[in-house]
Protein backbone atom coordinates (compact mmCIF):
# COMPACT_ATOMS: atom_id res chain seq x y z
CA UNK A 1 0.00 0.00 0.00
CA UNK A 2 1.37 2.93 -1.10
CA UNK A 3 1.34 6.30 1.53
CA UNK A 4 -1.38 8.13 -0.44
CA UNK A 5 -3.51 4.78 -0.26
CA UNK A 6 -2.84 4.80 3.22
CA UNK A 7 -3.48 8.36 3.62
CA UNK A 8 -7.20 7.64 1.99
CA UNK A 9 -8.25 4.87 3.84
CA UNK A 10 -7.94 6.53 7.19
CA UNK A 11 -9.12 9.36 6.10
CA UNK A 12 -12.22 7.38 5.00
CA UNK A 13 -12.33 5.65 8.24
CA UNK A 14 -11.36 2.38 6.30
CA UNK A 15 -8.37 1.90 8.18
CA UNK A 16 -7.51 2.66 11.85
CA UNK A 17 -4.10 2.77 13.63
CA UNK A 18 -3.54 0.14 16.17
CA UNK A 19 0.03 1.21 16.98
CA UNK A 20 3.25 2.66 14.82
CA UNK A 21 3.27 1.54 11.63
CA UNK A 22 0.54 -1.11 11.93
CA UNK A 23 -3.31 -0.93 10.25
CA UNK A 24 -6.35 -2.67 10.65
CA UNK A 25 -9.59 -2.25 8.47
CA UNK A 26 -12.49 -1.06 10.20
CA UNK A 27 -14.54 -3.61 8.75
CA UNK A 28 -13.21 -6.32 11.27
CA UNK A 29 -16.01 -7.83 13.53
CA UNK A 30 -15.27 -6.48 16.85
CA UNK A 31 -15.12 -9.07 20.03
CA UNK A 32 -15.19 -7.09 23.28
CA UNK A 33 -12.15 -7.40 25.44
CA UNK A 34 -9.93 -9.87 22.52
CA UNK A 35 -11.04 -7.48 19.60
CA UNK A 36 -8.02 -5.32 20.06
CA UNK A 37 -5.26 -7.45 20.95
CA UNK A 38 -6.70 -10.44 17.98
CA UNK A 39 -6.76 -7.00 15.44
CA UNK A 40 -2.92 -6.10 16.59
CA UNK A 41 -1.99 -9.80 16.18
CA UNK A 42 -3.48 -9.79 12.14
CA UNK A 43 -1.88 -6.53 11.72
CA UNK A 44 1.53 -7.68 13.01
CA UNK A 45 1.82 -10.79 10.64
CA UNK A 46 -0.73 -10.57 8.14
CA UNK A 47 0.78 -10.62 4.37
CA UNK A 48 4.00 -11.00 6.22
CA UNK A 49 7.17 -13.21 6.92
CA UNK A 50 5.93 -12.67 11.13
CA UNK A 51 4.70 -14.77 13.69
CA UNK A 52 3.11 -15.26 16.70
CA UNK A 53 5.36 -16.53 18.83
CA UNK A 54 7.05 -17.75 22.75
CA UNK A 55 4.52 -16.50 25.59
CA UNK A 56 1.89 -15.21 23.15
CA UNK A 57 1.42 -17.84 21.55
CA UNK A 58 1.94 -20.19 24.26
CA UNK A 59 -1.63 -17.99 25.73
CA UNK A 60 -2.96 -18.79 22.34
CA UNK A 61 -2.65 -22.32 22.67
CA UNK A 62 -3.62 -22.83 26.03
CA UNK A 63 -0.35 -23.98 27.46
CA UNK A 64 0.06 -20.81 29.30
CA UNK A 65 -2.62 -19.32 31.51
CA UNK A 66 -3.80 -16.35 31.42
CA UNK A 67 -5.27 -13.87 28.57
CA UNK A 68 -3.29 -13.00 25.56
CA UNK A 69 -1.82 -9.10 25.98
CA UNK A 70 1.72 -7.09 25.62
CA UNK A 71 4.39 -7.46 25.48
CA UNK A 72 3.49 -9.42 22.58
CA UNK A 73 6.03 -11.92 20.63
CA UNK A 74 6.49 -11.43 16.99
CA UNK A 75 9.82 -13.63 15.40
CA UNK A 76 11.34 -12.19 12.52
CA UNK A 77 13.64 -14.37 9.80
CA UNK A 78 17.14 -14.24 10.51
CA UNK A 79 18.99 -11.77 9.01
CA UNK A 80 16.11 -9.53 8.44
CA UNK A 81 14.58 -6.63 10.39
CA UNK A 82 13.04 -7.44 13.60
CA UNK A 83 9.56 -5.47 15.01
CA UNK A 84 9.84 -3.57 18.43
CA UNK A 85 7.35 -1.44 19.91
CA UNK A 86 8.50 -0.73 23.44
CA UNK A 87 6.15 -1.89 26.12
CA UNK A 88 3.96 -3.61 23.02
CA UNK A 89 6.27 -5.98 21.25
CA UNK A 90 9.03 -8.22 21.82
CA UNK A 91 10.35 -9.09 18.50
CA UNK A 92 12.81 -12.12 17.99
CA UNK A 93 14.79 -13.24 15.01
CA UNK A 94 14.48 -16.99 14.06
CA UNK A 95 13.43 -17.81 10.68
CA UNK A 96 10.29 -20.35 11.41
CA UNK A 97 9.85 -23.17 8.71
CA UNK A 98 6.67 -23.10 7.22
CA UNK A 99 5.62 -26.69 8.31
CA UNK A 100 5.63 -25.42 11.52
CA UNK A 101 3.65 -21.96 11.35
CA UNK A 102 -0.69 -22.05 11.36
CA UNK A 103 -3.14 -20.18 11.02
CA UNK A 104 -5.41 -19.61 14.49
CA UNK A 105 -8.14 -17.36 13.99
CA UNK A 106 -6.64 -15.76 11.20
CA UNK A 107 -3.59 -15.14 13.11
CA UNK A 108 0.01 -16.55 11.91
CA UNK A 109 1.29 -18.41 14.99
CA UNK A 110 3.97 -21.08 15.61
CA UNK A 111 2.29 -24.46 15.73
CA UNK A 112 2.15 -26.10 19.24
CA UNK A 113 5.11 -28.11 18.97
CA UNK A 114 7.30 -25.00 18.23
CA UNK A 115 5.99 -23.14 20.30
CA UNK A 116 6.62 -25.76 23.12
CA UNK A 117 10.35 -25.74 21.79
CA UNK A 118 10.70 -21.52 21.88
CA UNK A 119 9.29 -21.67 25.56
CA UNK A 120 11.52 -24.99 26.34
CA UNK A 121 14.69 -22.89 25.21
CA UNK A 122 14.03 -19.86 26.85
CA UNK A 123 12.52 -21.06 30.53
CA UNK A 124 14.07 -19.65 33.77
CA UNK A 125 16.79 -21.50 35.37
CA UNK A 126 16.13 -24.48 37.76
CA UNK A 127 17.85 -25.07 40.89
CA UNK A 128 20.15 -27.44 39.39
CA UNK A 129 21.34 -24.45 37.23
CA UNK A 130 20.38 -23.67 33.64
CA UNK A 131 19.93 -27.11 32.31
CA UNK A 132 18.12 -28.45 34.80
CA UNK A 133 15.86 -25.41 34.45
CA UNK A 134 15.36 -26.16 30.66
CA UNK A 135 14.49 -30.32 31.25
CA UNK A 136 11.94 -29.70 33.78
CA UNK A 137 10.49 -26.79 31.91
CA UNK A 138 10.27 -28.73 28.50
CA UNK A 139 8.99 -32.12 30.60
CA UNK A 140 6.27 -29.85 32.30
CA UNK A 141 4.97 -28.15 28.63
CA UNK A 142 5.42 -31.42 26.66
CA UNK A 143 3.78 -33.17 29.34
CA UNK A 144 0.82 -30.24 28.48
CA UNK A 145 1.52 -30.21 25.06
CA UNK A 146 1.00 -34.26 24.44
CA UNK A 147 -2.21 -34.47 26.80
CA UNK A 148 -5.37 -35.52 25.09
CA UNK A 149 -8.48 -34.02 26.60
CA UNK A 150 -10.31 -35.95 28.95
CA UNK A 151 -14.22 -36.68 28.27
CA UNK A 152 -15.12 -37.16 31.55
CA UNK A 153 -13.43 -34.11 32.99
CA UNK A 154 -15.90 -32.12 30.59
CA UNK A 155 -13.26 -31.95 28.12
CA UNK A 156 -13.59 -31.62 24.15
CA UNK A 157 -10.52 -31.40 21.35
CA UNK A 158 -7.55 -32.98 20.36
CA UNK A 159 -4.12 -33.32 21.41
CA UNK A 160 -2.29 -30.52 20.14
CA UNK A 161 1.02 -32.31 19.40
CA UNK A 162 2.28 -35.75 19.35
CA UNK A 163 5.73 -36.55 20.91
CA UNK A 164 7.13 -37.44 17.40
CA UNK A 165 6.22 -33.75 16.21
CA UNK A 166 8.24 -32.54 19.70
CA UNK A 167 10.60 -34.77 18.31
CA UNK A 168 10.87 -33.50 14.21
CA UNK A 169 10.88 -29.44 16.07
CA UNK A 170 13.80 -30.47 17.58
CA UNK A 171 15.57 -31.68 14.89
CA UNK A 172 14.28 -29.22 12.49
CA UNK A 173 16.17 -26.53 15.57
CA UNK A 174 19.41 -28.17 15.29
CA UNK A 175 22.09 -26.72 17.36
CA UNK A 176 21.24 -24.04 19.55
CA UNK A 177 21.65 -22.99 23.29
CA UNK A 178 19.30 -25.34 25.55
CA UNK A 179 18.85 -27.99 22.84
CA UNK A 180 20.93 -30.78 24.63
CA UNK A 181 18.66 -30.36 27.86
CA UNK A 182 15.32 -30.09 25.84
CA UNK A 183 16.61 -33.74 24.25
CA UNK A 184 16.99 -35.18 27.45
CA UNK A 185 13.09 -34.13 28.42
CA UNK A 186 11.96 -35.65 25.12
CA UNK A 187 12.85 -38.81 26.69
CA UNK A 188 10.67 -38.38 29.68
CA UNK A 189 7.41 -36.38 28.38
CA UNK A 190 4.66 -39.01 28.61
CA UNK A 191 0.42 -38.70 27.37
CA UNK A 192 -1.90 -38.65 29.61
CA UNK A 193 -0.88 -36.01 33.09
CA UNK A 194 -3.36 -34.28 34.08
CA UNK A 195 -1.46 -31.12 35.82
CA UNK A 196 1.94 -29.85 35.51
CA UNK A 197 2.47 -30.52 39.61
CA UNK A 198 2.20 -34.18 38.23
CA UNK A 199 4.59 -33.66 35.63
CA UNK A 200 7.05 -31.91 38.01
CA UNK A 201 6.70 -34.73 40.49
CA UNK A 202 7.48 -37.24 37.71
CA UNK A 203 10.79 -35.22 36.87
CA UNK A 204 11.63 -35.28 40.72
CA UNK A 205 10.74 -38.73 40.70
CA UNK A 206 13.43 -39.40 37.74
CA UNK A 207 15.85 -37.37 39.46
CA UNK A 208 15.94 -39.17 42.56
CA UNK A 209 16.36 -42.66 40.79
CA UNK A 210 12.68 -43.95 41.84
CA UNK A 211 11.35 -46.30 39.46
CA UNK A 212 8.94 -44.55 36.69
CA UNK A 213 5.68 -44.78 37.31
CA UNK A 214 2.41 -45.30 34.75
CA UNK A 215 0.27 -42.12 34.36
CA UNK A 216 -3.61 -42.47 34.82
CA UNK A 217 -3.03 -46.27 34.91
CA UNK A 218 -6.56 -48.38 35.53
CA UNK A 219 -6.30 -50.70 38.19
CA UNK A 220 -8.48 -54.12 38.39
CA UNK A 221 -9.62 -56.42 40.91
CA UNK A 222 -8.45 -60.03 40.00
CA UNK A 223 -11.44 -60.62 38.53
CA UNK A 224 -10.95 -58.14 35.53
CA UNK A 225 -13.15 -55.18 37.36
CA UNK A 226 -11.55 -51.60 37.43
CA UNK A 227 -11.43 -50.27 40.64
CA UNK A 228 -9.42 -47.66 40.64
CA UNK A 229 -7.35 -44.86 38.81
CA UNK A 230 -4.28 -43.53 40.45
CA UNK A 231 -2.47 -40.09 39.04
CA UNK A 232 1.07 -41.95 38.70
CA UNK A 233 1.26 -45.89 39.66
CA UNK A 234 4.47 -47.85 40.45
CA UNK A 235 2.62 -51.58 39.71
CA UNK A 236 5.35 -53.60 39.89
CA UNK A 237 5.42 -51.88 43.78
CA UNK A 238 1.85 -51.60 43.89
CA UNK A 239 2.24 -48.15 45.06
CA UNK A 240 -0.18 -45.43 44.17
CA UNK A 241 0.36 -41.90 44.01
CA UNK A 242 -2.07 -39.22 43.92
CA UNK A 243 -1.30 -35.45 43.63
CA UNK A 244 -3.79 -33.81 45.83
CA UNK A 245 -4.53 -30.27 44.32
CA UNK A 246 -6.37 -28.16 46.37
CA UNK A 247 -9.50 -26.87 43.79
CA UNK A 248 -10.15 -30.48 43.31
CA UNK A 249 -9.61 -32.38 46.14
CA UNK A 250 -11.70 -30.18 48.68
CA UNK A 251 -15.29 -30.29 48.37
CA UNK A 252 -17.27 -33.45 50.41
CA UNK A 253 -18.27 -35.11 47.53
CA UNK A 254 -14.30 -35.46 46.60
CA UNK A 255 -12.90 -36.10 49.76
CA UNK A 256 -15.36 -39.23 50.18
CA UNK A 257 -14.36 -40.14 47.02
CA UNK A 258 -10.57 -40.03 47.94
CA UNK A 259 -11.45 -42.02 51.53
CA UNK A 260 -13.24 -44.70 49.26
CA UNK A 261 -10.33 -45.13 46.87
CA UNK A 262 -7.75 -45.26 49.58
CA UNK A 263 -9.85 -48.39 50.87
CA UNK A 264 -10.13 -49.94 47.96
CA UNK A 265 -6.50 -49.66 47.32
CA UNK A 266 -5.63 -50.69 50.54
CA UNK A 267 -8.08 -54.27 50.05
CA UNK A 268 -6.09 -54.84 46.90
CA UNK A 269 -2.56 -54.81 48.47
CA UNK A 270 -1.63 -51.38 47.47
CA UNK A 271 -0.32 -47.97 49.35
CA UNK A 272 -1.68 -45.12 48.52
CA UNK A 273 0.72 -41.66 49.13
CA UNK A 274 -1.39 -38.79 49.05
CA UNK A 275 1.23 -35.56 47.78
CA UNK A 276 0.01 -32.06 48.31
CA UNK A 277 1.70 -28.71 47.15
CA UNK A 278 3.52 -29.05 50.49
CA UNK A 279 5.45 -31.93 49.72
CA UNK A 280 7.14 -30.17 46.52
CA UNK A 281 9.66 -27.62 47.23
CA UNK A 282 13.13 -28.11 47.58
CA UNK A 283 12.91 -30.89 43.86
CA UNK A 284 9.95 -32.41 46.04
CA UNK A 285 12.36 -33.48 48.83
CA UNK A 286 9.42 -34.56 51.05
CA UNK A 287 7.36 -36.00 48.51
CA UNK A 288 10.46 -38.03 47.28
CA UNK A 289 10.84 -39.27 51.07
CA UNK A 290 7.01 -40.30 51.07
CA UNK A 291 7.24 -42.06 47.88
CA UNK A 292 10.39 -43.95 48.83
CA UNK A 293 9.13 -45.23 52.16
CA UNK A 294 6.15 -46.66 50.52
CA UNK A 295 8.03 -48.63 48.42
CA UNK A 296 10.70 -49.99 50.77
CA UNK A 297 7.66 -51.13 52.36
CA UNK A 298 6.51 -52.99 49.22
CA UNK A 299 9.60 -54.71 48.71
CA UNK A 300 11.86 -52.06 46.75
CA UNK A 301 15.01 -50.91 46.75
CA UNK A 302 17.50 -48.38 44.77
CA UNK A 303 19.07 -51.76 43.17
CA UNK A 304 16.12 -52.87 41.97
CA UNK A 305 15.90 -52.58 38.38
CA UNK A 306 12.25 -51.26 37.76
CA UNK A 307 11.17 -49.35 34.64
CA UNK A 308 7.76 -48.81 33.15
CA UNK A 309 7.14 -46.36 30.34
Amino acid sequence: MTRRDLEHSRANDLLHQLTHGVYAGTGLPQEPEAEPVHALLQGLTESTSRVVSFETAGRLWGLIPGEVGAPLHISSPAGGPRVQRPHLVVGHRITVPGQFVLELGGIRVTSPAWTWLDLALEGPTGPKGPRGGEVERAVILGDQVVRRPRGEYGETGGQLASIAELREVVRARGRTRGIRGVREALGLIREGVDSPQESRLRYFMHLAGLPEPLVNPVIRHPSGYPWFEPDLAITAFRVAIQYEGEKFHSTPHSVRKDVRRSEIAEQLGWIEVRITADHMADQGRRAIQRIQRALIHQGWRPETPTTHR
